[in-house]
């Protein structure tokens, strides 16, 4: 925070040309063709991009897009997961829009954080992030899922034919509790049972809520390359020893990195189990109106980001080119049916789009454990 406020003012000028140059770089990526109108789903495992309404999504100051123009505001316009996005900033909203006549939900205005001081509660502005709930510091052990929640199914009410549309909601809040767990294993600690609790507590609050939504449940990046292009950069390093923003992602040895990495792997196994747990609970229960699936796309992956996938304010949150290369990965895992292999999805910075045809559907089927987190079994 000491650099954020400092360079709200000063650094204008170069956050102002970061964010103009941006667009022009990652400009065109969309090249899908139009498709015909698509018969409606008699189930959720027929759900077609061009069916979903309504989009949601609860997290931290990852989905509350922070930072990504390199300044102090949360770019929730373009956040990954939830913005509206456009042809310049791809997110998965902006994706669905382009086959659906109508997609509602996304937040559509870069704000500052609501409530600052008092952060990660109240971080939300009702009238401009709609159904993005995120809030920066979101974190289970802080109440963030309870709150969220809240503010969702107060959220839901606005639209009117929110019971009818079929709806995509993308849970990943995992950063801030588990951030420092670099020196022993996490699924010994008491903010890990909190955590798991308060995920399947979310997740039955929903599904016994609405019907028709297609709930993600996205994996974690090997936190250790946000620590590798930290110290990459001197500012960066310098930034980071003022600061303590990401726990040991700051200031880790080599031995740290791996705990905080393989306590990640397990994290991912985990939603994975609640993948498989919840679609044996609803087959039970005879929903087939409601999928609970995780996203692997980011399981193992980072080793090639460079500088560029963080913003340069802070060296530590997502930049908009990863916003955007995070939204491909997650509207790419999504149609993948493929999960043995995720459809070859690499999440690199030419990360290409899929291209849905008229017989394309969300992927709804059983759960699968990745290559990165099957040697931990929850």
């Amino acid at each position: 925070w000491l650099k954020f406020f400092r360079c709200r003012f000063p650094c204008s000028k170069v956050a102002m040309r970061v964010s103009v140059l941006l667009p022009i770089a990652l400009a065109g990526k969309f090249d899908c063709p139009a498709l015909p109108a698509i018969p409606a789903p008699k189930d959720i495992s027929q759900l077609h991009p061009s069916h979903v309404g309504i989009v949601m999504a609860v997290g931290d100051s990852i989905t509350a897009a922070f930072s990504a123009r390199s300044d102090v505001d949360e770019a929730r316009d373009i956040s990954w997961a939830i913005g509206e996005g456009s042809a310049q900033n791809l997110t998965l909203p902006f994706l669905l829009s382009q086959y659906s006549a109508k997609v509602e939900g996304a937040s559509t205005k870069a704000v500052i954080p609501a409530d600052v001081f008092n952060l990660p509660h109240n971080d939300y502005h009702p009238k401009t992030d709609n159904l993005n709930v995120a809030e920066s510091e979101g974190s289970a052990n802080r109440g963030s899922f309870d709150e969220e929640w809240a503010f969702l199914a107060s959220g839901a009410k606005k639209y009117a034919d929110f019971d009818d549309q079929w709806k995509v909601l993308t849970v990943w809040m995992m950063a801030n509790d588990f951030d420092g767990d670099c020196n022993g294993p996490v699924e010994e600690s008491a903010h890990y049972k909190v955590w798991e609790s308060k995920v399947d507590e979310f997740l039955t609050n929903v599904t016994a809520s609405w019907s028709k939504i297609y709930i993600n449940l996205v994996s974690t990046l090997d936190l250790s390359n946000i620590h590798r292009i930290q110290q990459s950069r001197a500012g960066c390093k310098l930034v980071h020893k003022l600061i303590d923003e990401g726990g040991c992602i700051d200031y880790g040895n080599s031995t740290q990195m791996q705990m905080l990495d393989r306590n990640i792997h397990w994290l991912n196994t985990r939603q994975h189990k609640f993948a498989q747990d919840w679609q044996t609970k609803l087959k039970s229960a005879g929903r087939t109106d409601v999928a609970v699936v995780a996203q692997p796309f980011m399981e193992g992956i980072g080793s090639l980001f460079d500088w560029t996938f963080l913003s340069e304010l802070d060296c530590f949150h997502p930049s908009a080119k990863a916003h955007q290369m995070l939204a491909i990965g997650l509207w790419d895992s999504m149609l993948c049916h493929d999960r043995a292999t995720q459809c070859g999805i690499h999440v690199t910075t030419d990360i290409p789009i899929t291209c849905p045809t008229v017989d394309s559907t969300f992927y709804t089927g059983g759960d699968s454990v990745s290559s990165s987190t099957q040697s931990i079994v929850v």
